[in-house]
């Protein structure tokens, strides 16, 4: 993803990994995904939409596959963050 504006509206923080939610002006807000320091290092993966109450083992599988070796700790905070946050 190649954007001229990143607004970080934002994150979550776990051993060395940075998960950043971004306004992009050009499209839905999305979660980027990082092993080590987003300011110098590439994304892995990007994540956008909704998920419903009973999808938090989908984000799970979905984090597993896309951020291999994501800690399990943030990985769990992130998938209940988009299913079960009332707050997003």
């Amino acid at each position: 993803m190649r954007v001229s504006k990143l607004e970080i509206l934002g994150s979550f923080r776990y051993d060395g990994w940075t998960i950043l939610y971004v306004g992009t002006y050009v499209s839905d807000e999305v979660f980027m995904f990082y092993r080590g320091d987003p300011a110098s290092s590439d994304y892995l993966t990007i994540w956008g939409g909704a998920a419903g109450r009973d999808e938090t083992s989908d984000i799970l599988k979905w984090e597993t596959q896309y951020a291999p070796g994501i800690p399990a700790p943030l990985a769990a905070c992130f998938a209940w963050h988009v299913t079960r946050d009332p707050a997003y």
